[in-house]
């Protein structure tokens, strides 16, 4: 779990999201199961957390949705997976790391990254991560090479 929390927080300097409505029915269904860790950051916590700093300026929203039940977070990682088909999102890498399965997904809208999705694939913890907001493709660069760590 910290190690997805590491990787949100580095990714947050880099992105910036709006919601998507197939991952909100997903996140509507779990975040009331005992074990769920969901959370909704909206722009204006965003601009406390970033207490100036330029780089989160990209960022509209974060939502993440995650269980350590690992009953829960195969179910989780299988709805995200069809959310994400449903939502017609380009896949940009998967990444296989001790025993994880971490997918990118970007959603564009006028040539522009709107969305970025990663779902994470474990026994423990499992879920996905939303970063919504207009992402410039240098920074979508940097969020690829975080990935590939």
């Amino acid at each position: 779990m910290k190690r997805i929390i590491v990787l949100v927080m580095m990714m947050l300097p880099i992105m910036a999201m709006a919601q998507l409505p197939q991952f909100s029915k997903v996140a509507d269904k779990y975040s009331s199961v005992e074990g769920i860790t969901s959370m909704v950051i909206n722009k204006s916590m965003i601009a406390m957390f970033a207490d100036g700093n330029e780089d989160f300026d990209f960022v509209d929203e974060v939502q993440i949705l995650m269980s350590e039940d690992a009953n829960v977070a195969a179910n989780i990682a299988k709805d995200a997976k069809k959310a994400a088909k449903k939502s017609k999102l380009e896949e940009l890498l998967s990444a296989n790391d001790e025993g994880a399965t971490y997918t990118v997904y970007t959603k564009s809208k006028n040539n522009e990254i709107t969305h970025l999705v990663v779902i994470v694939e474990n026994d423990s913890p499992a879920g996905f991560v939303i970063i919504s907001g207009i992402i410039p493709e240098d920074k979508l660069n940097d969020v690829v090479h975080i990935a590939n760590m």
